[in-house]
């Protein structure tokens, strides 16, 4: 990216750097998938019309899609609708500021479906509806992607991304679609409680066979910590492309030669075989950035198309944290989950940190709203890595104990640098401030001028080595929360 363009993304709200068509097609037949051809050069207009606005009551309408394909595989929708439909498909990015812009779209007939009976051992649902539209992805660019499902009755968001061949000399950024169905509760359980609420009535497995229920977080959790990614690495203008997590979980050698790995806002769900591909990278020279925090918290499985966690070692020995296996995120993210809830401003602990490049600060400076729902912190025991440097340190309360949530970076010999921020709010501050988080104009600005030093550093590979610098803080947790 060239200096005015960086200068404007950094600066345009007071910090300074140092250097500075889709076609709609009539119904098809009843039980055939209607099947929707791109345009031959589908202009990109801007438009937010990506969120579903009015959500509509899950009886009324539902529908699912893949959560990852590869460009020019069909995207398959199922949909249950009360209803005539209409499908909508975006592609998320920058577009002037407005988020998105519409490649596709597709319409369908009212038709109900009733899901298929729990799974006895596990209580997973599966809707098991058969596809009533495909569209062609021919020439689609890689990245992340909504469907947006309305009727009358409302709409519905199905966050997916379109995956490249490979990962290959570029930035990749993952998905976190395990914890997306993790919190899904959609057909009465998810990995952690009922519909009741209750913890007991969670399902020990959960599947992507099924549309998100909006009940939880009013839409996929998806909006708060992979979107805004999304938006703001379009608008950095690295080279970069997206996959899930669960396609690297699927198959580690997509993120061989990659250039860096960044996963978004709640990478809480890690795989085996997903832990090993990360480390992989990293020891091969690819850098690493955690946009949030609790990354890498629980251990599961993931068969075929479910996610298995009991979250009980009597019930799936395996399926619990990864900590209490001997193998603690600390040793890959840089830090550990700390608390739950918090909320606080992000507070300098070492002003003339490299990602701060060309920000006016102090030791002390503070930035509302940036700490919180969940943070991690440093803690001074293996395996933490040694070559490792603090650069804030914020005090928060949670539940009335005194913790921290820190910022982490660390390099390794194979010439890796990696980031995290240490707080959930991080990924929410990139497009702008938020009322509801307490994420002022300052905050954002902050934000958004270290993303763009990090994203660009670890693009280009100009990222500096780490110094050890590291505050004085307990080795045990503190809050009681994690």
């Amino acid at each position: 990216m060239d200096l005015s363009r960086r200068h404007f993304l950094l600066a345009g709200a007071g910090l300074t750097t140092a250097a500075c068509a889709a076609t709609q097609t009539a119904p098809s037949p009843p039980n055939t998938p209607q099947r929707v051809s791109p345009s031959a050069t589908p202009a990109e207009t801007p438009t937010d019309r990506w969120r579903a606005g009015k959500v509509a009551p899950a009886a009324l309408l539902s529908a699912y899609a893949n959560d990852s394909i590869k460009a020019g595989d069909p995207l398959q929708l199922h949909v249950s609708a009360a209803k005539p439909w209409v499908a909508s498909v975006y592609r998320i990015g920058h577009f002037g500021g407005k988020g998105g812009t519409k490649v596709a779209e597709t319409a369908g007939s009212k038709k109900q479906f009733s899901n298929e009976a729990p799974d006895p051992q596990t209580r997973a649902v599966v809707a098991g509806w058969p596809v009533v539209a495909e569209v062609d992805t021919t020439g689609w660019r890689s990245g992340l992607y909504t469907v947006v499902v309305r009727s009358e009755d409302g709409g519905t968001n199905i966050p997916f991304v379109v995956r490249p061949e490979s990962a290959q000399g570029k930035v990749a950024i993952l998905s976190c679609s395990m914890t997306w169905q993790a919190y899904n509760v959609w057909g009465g359980r998810s990995l952690y409680r009922s519909t009741g609420g209750d913890f007991a009535g969670r399902s020990y497995a959960v599947s992507y066979d099924r549309p998100y229920d909006h009940a939880l977080w009013g839409a996929p959790i998806a909006m708060g910590y992979d979107v805004p990614v999304a938006r703001f690495a379009d608008e950095v203008g690295i080279d970069h492309v997206w996959f899930s997590n669960a396609d690297i979980a699927r198959d580690p050698s997509l993120l061989d030669g990659v250039k860096a790995v960044v996963s978004t806002g709640h990478d809480e769900y890690w795989p085996a075989s997903y832990r090993q591909a990360l480390i992989d990278a990293r020891d091969a020279g690819a850098g690493l950035a955690f946009m949030g925090a609790n990354a890498g918290y629980w251990r599961v499985d993931l068969r075929d198309d479910a996610v298995y966690c009991a979250k009980d070692a009597a019930i799936q020995p395996k399926n619990i944290r990864w900590r209490d296996q001997g193998k603690p995120e600390s040793g890959i993210v840089g830090m550990l989950y700390d608390a739950f809830p918090v909320a606080g401003p992000m507070v300098i602990r070492e002003p003339d940190f490299a990602l701060f490049d060309g920000i006016k600060l102090a030791k002390g400076s503070a930035f509302p709203g940036l700490v919180g729902t969940e943070s991690d912190r440093y803690y001074p025991q293996p395996p933490t890595p040694e070559q490792i440097e603090v650069p804030t340190l914020s005090p928060v309360d949670c539940r009335g104990k005194q913790t921290w949530s820190t910022m982490t970076y660390y390099s390794t010999d194979s010439g890796a640098r990696v980031w995290a921020s240490g707080t959930m709010n991080w990924t929410r501050s990139l497009n702008g401030p938020n009322r509801a988080k307490g994420i002022t104009p300052a905050s954002s600005d902050f934000s958004r001028a270290v993303t763009a030093n990090l994203l660009e550093g670890l693009a280009d590979g100009s990222l500096p080595p780490a110094r050890r610098d590291v505050p004085d803080l307990p080795d045990y947790n503190t809050s009681g929360s994690a």
